[in-house]
């Protein structure tokens, strides 16, 4: 198994695609500061050129890049997926309980370090380009990139789960998309009249992160995770979803027939 992670480890380090998506990722999130910074330049008294501004877009847009773990992921096993080379693998004696958890060990791995790059990319660039309004709003974002990670890894296991049971690319979208915003949506529409749809809908990833409201007095965004009690809640969510979609997964890759 070892040696199967390790071939795992040099194939994603020298794939293109992972490079591909990580600096277009970078090279986005600077322009987004680069442009506010050079419109709030061009503009008297423009309320928006600022750090609060920007770190607060950041927060508020967690679900958005619990979306983008869809491309990720595709760099990462879609061409194995496309190209059906993991017959091969087992051919080779790798079991596939090895093939399952080393494609996500490589897949948290990889998710992890471009949060953090694309992260620190967007805040070295804001405080570059960007009034500094104070580290107050630089501790929440990191507080919101912290709390996040759970929930992005469920994001990341639930494609994860479904490329090694369903054989069609697009097929995987559609059935991500259902469970990960359709279902937590439903549930919390219908949980304005039904009590306990809308607590199971308080614990959904994407209702999690969608969940948040302004502060006229401080001028800040208040997050889901913005309580302690939410902040471990996400910890718990993640842990919990995890487990279930990997074993899931697992369970339905091994009775499933490798063409």
């Amino acid at each position: 198994m070892l040696n199967y992670i390790k071939s795992e480890f040099y194939r994603n380090i020298h794939s293109k695609g992972n490079y591909i998506f990580l600096f277009g990722s970078m090279a986005f999130v600077i322009f987004l500061n680069v442009a506010l910074g050079m419109f709030a330049n061009g503009q008297v008294n423009f309320p928006y050129g600022n750090t609060r501004f920007s770190f607060s877009s950041f927060c508020a847009s967690m679900s958005f890049i619990m979306i983008i773990c869809l491309p990720l992921v595709s760099i990462i096993y879609g061409q194995e997926f496309k190209h059906h080379t993991l017959k091969n693998s087992i051919s080779y004696g790798i079991s596939r309980s090895q093939i399952y958890f080393t494609k996500f060990l490589m897949e948290c791995i990889i998710s992890i370090i471009n949060l953090i790059l694309i992260s620190a990319a967007y805040i070295i660039s804001a405080y570059i380009m960007l009034e500094n309004s104070g580290v107050i709003y630089l501790n929440d974002l990191i507080r919101s990139i912290v709390a996040c990670v759970p929930l992005f890894l469920v994001s990341v296991i639930v494609i994860h789960c479904l490329y090694f049971i369903v054989e069609n690319e697009t097929t995987v979208v559609v059935y991500w998309a259902i469970i990960m915003m359709v279902i937590p949506k439903l549930l919390s529409m219908a949980g304005r009249k039904i009590e306990v749809l809308g607590k199971i809908a308080s614990y959904m990833p994407f209702n999690i992160m969608g969940a948040y409201s302004y502060d006229e007095s401080t001028k800040r965004m208040i997050m889901n995770w913005s309580t302690q009690e939410e902040f471990i809640k996400c910890f718990v969510v993640g842990i919990i979803g995890v487990l279930v979609f990997y074993t899931l997964g697992l369970l339905l890759f091994n009775k499933r027939e490798i063409k």
